[in-house]
């Protein structure tokens, strides 16, 4: 038996608190595109707790909604639209050197010294999307670094990858 209820349309309050919480996370572009497209979104409940924890576009699970804290996190498609978005300056995503990118693919971690010229205002625990030097979403993970520590070490792990496109 399953402990998601099935796909529904979220309620006006909802949406307002979904699109608000993607502005937030991950900034103005992606939330007026949530804010856009948000009527033809579903969302999936815990059955037990009623609370949002799967946002469905089109193509299936778009956003993962974490109980832990609140937080989104990132699927492969969600990052493919984020990285379009932010098409002049990544904010929510790291670019690295295009030789190690498939082993990224496969799901494994990221280290500092692979990544190039990151966004110094990454956070650590920031949901970001991977990137090859020519913009080809290759994963989504959480930072385990800062961007300006990820500029700055050339050892330890600066992405723990959650998915890599091939895995």
């Amino acid at each position: 038996m399953s402990s998601l209820s099935k796909l529904e349309e979220p309620s006006p309050i909802d949406q307002r608190m979904l699109v608000a919480l993607v502005r937030m996370q991950f900034g103005e572009p992606f939330g007026a595109w949530l804010e856009s497209s948000i009527d033809t979104m579903k969302v999936e409940r815990s059955m037990k707790t009623g609370k949002i924890k799967y946002l469905h576009g089109s193509n299936g699970i778009f956003l993962v909604l974490r109980p832990t804290d609140g937080f989104f996190t990132l699927t492969i498609d969600a990052a493919i639209l984020l990285n379009e978005l932010e098409a002049n300056a990544m904010e929510n995503g790291i670019t690295i050197l295009t030789e190690v990118a498939s082993f990224i693919k496969d799901g494994r971690n990221v280290f500092a010294k692979h990544v190039v010229n990151p966004n110094p205002g990454i956070q650590p625990l920031q949901e970001l999307y991977v990137c090859d030097e020519e913009r080809n979403v290759l994963a989504v993970g959480k930072a385990i670094i800062s961007g300006t520590e990820m500029a700055t070490l050339s050892r330890g792990v600066a992405v723990k990858t959650r998915h890599g496109i091939d895995a």
